[in-house]
Formats: C-alpha cells, structure tokens, sequence
C-alpha cells in the first residue's frame, strides 16, 4: 500500500507530515487530505481576522500530488 505525507500550512507555517500514512490510493489520500483540513480548520478557525489554510498531499517519493486550501476571512457588518 502506498504511503502519502500530509503537511500542513497555517499563514504560512509549516507543519511537515514525517510519518505519513499508507492508504490504498491517490482517491484515498485525497479524501484523507479533506478529511484533515477540516478536522485542522474546526480546531483553528474561528480566530479573529483573517487565515490562509493549506494541506499538501505528497507520495512515497516526495512529489506533491494534490494542494487542498481555505481562506478564511472574518468581517464585521
């Protein structure tokens, strides 16, 4: 089973994945990354302002297989 790293990017900061997790496929790690992003979203936000959320999808050989992002923005009215 292939092995996919999830780092994460807050505003700019890097938390890199240095374990990863073995899932069957690419369909899978995409699902897996949403799946995170949201759980780390759910724990972030809502702060006041705005923030920059980013979870990088890399294989067993480094390459960067898909980006999942959100912006979130918080105005007064």
């Amino acid at each position: 089973m292939p092995r996919y790293f999830f780092d994460f990017w807050e505003d700019g900061n890097l938390i890199a994945d240095k374990e990863g997790t073995d899932l069957p496929d690419f369909e899978a790690a995409r699902d897996e990354g949403f799946l995170d992003l949201m759980e780390l979203a759910n724990d972030i936000l809502p702060r006041n302002g705005a923030h920059e959320l980013k979870l990088v999808v890399r294989d067993e050989a480094g390459r960067d297989v898909i980006a999942l992002s959100l912006n979130y923005r918080e105005e007064g009215l």
